[in-house]
C-alpha cells in the first residue's frame, strides 16, 4: 500500500476534498468554500448511498464507504485533507476514519460543537435528520468534555423533506418556526447540519441567543491547523 506523510504544522492545505452524504449538502458547502477559499483546490464528492445507511443506523457500512472514498480522493485527487459532510456519522465512527486514514480528517460540525460548549450550558439542538440528531447530541457531549451541559431537542423532519423535494421556502418557514421554539430555553442554538447553515443569521435574530453552524466555523478551524 502506498504510504502517505502526514501534513507538517504550518503547510499550506492546496487540495482539500469535500465528502458528501446528501444533496442538500452539496450547493450549500460547495459554494461557500468556493467563494470563501478560493486559494485551495476543492473536490466534491457526493455519494447519497451513505444517507441510507446512516438512515439505517448502519455505521459500520456508511463508515466502509467513507473510508473507500476518502482514499480514492487521496489516490486520485492527491487531497491534503477530508472534509465529512454527512453530519449524522457518530463520533466513533469519525474517530476511527481518522485513525484509519491516509490524510486528516475533519467532521464539518466538530468546530461548532466546541463552540456551542463554549457558549453556555444549555444547549438548543435543531436537526431535520433523525441520526443526525443523535449524533450531534453524542458530538456535544464529547465537546463538552467534563462540563455538564443539558441539550433541548427539536426535530424537524419535513423540512428536509421539503428541501430535497426542492421546496427551500418551506424548509425554511418550517425551520425559523421551530427556532422560535427555543426562545427562553436555551443559552445557545446548533443548526445540526450544514443545509440550515444560510438561516442562522435570522435565527440568531428570533432566538436572541449565540445561534451556531457548520459552515464558518469549520472553514476557520481547517485554516487555523493547516
Amino acid at each position: 500500500m502506498k504510504q502517505y506523510v502526514a501534513m507538517e504544522a504550518g503547510q499550506k492545505l492546496q487540495r482539500l476534498t469535500i465528502l458528501h452524504a446528501s444533496r442538500a449538502a452539496v450547493d450549500p458547502v460547495a459554494e461557500y468554500y468556493a467563494a470563501q477559499a478560493p486559494e485551495w483546490e476543492i473536490t466534491n464528492i457526493l455519494d447519497d448511498g451513505v444517507m441510507r445507511l446512516l438512515r439505517a443506523r448502519d455505521w459500520e457500512g456508511a463508515g466502509k464507504r467513507l473510508f473507500r472514498w476518502i482514499e480514492e480522493a487521496r489516490d486520485a485527487y492527491e487531497a491534503e485533507a477530508i472534509l465529512l459532510t454527512c453530519s449524522a456519522l457518530p463520533v466513533v465512527g469519525l474517530q476511527r476514519l481518522k485513525d484509519m486514514a491516509p490524510c486528516p480528517v475533519m467532521k464539518i460540525d466538530e468546530a461548532m460543537a466546541k463552540k456551542a460548549v463554549a457558549a453556555g450550558r444549555r444547549i438548543g439542538v435543531l436537526a431535520t435528520f433523525p441520526a443526525t440528531k443523535e449524533t450531534a447530541n453524542d458530538l456535544l457531549r464529547w465537546a463538552a468534555g467534563d462540563r455538564e451541559i443539558e441539550l433541548v431537542e427539536e426535530l424537524e423532519a419535513a423540512a428536509l423533506d421539503a428541501l430535497l423535494q426542492g421546496d427551500a421556502q418551506r424548509h425554511d418557514e418550517l425551520l425559523l418556526a421551530a427556532v422560535e421554539r427555543f426562545r427562553g430555553r436555551v443559552d445557545a442554538l446548533v443548526l445540526a447540519q450544514v443545509s440550515m447553515a444560510r438561516l442562522a443569521q435570522e435565527a440568531e435574530r428570533r432566538l436572541g441567543a449565540p445561534v451556531f453552524e457548520s459552515l464558518s466555523t469549520s472553514l476557520e478551524a481547517l485554516r487555523a491547523e493547516r
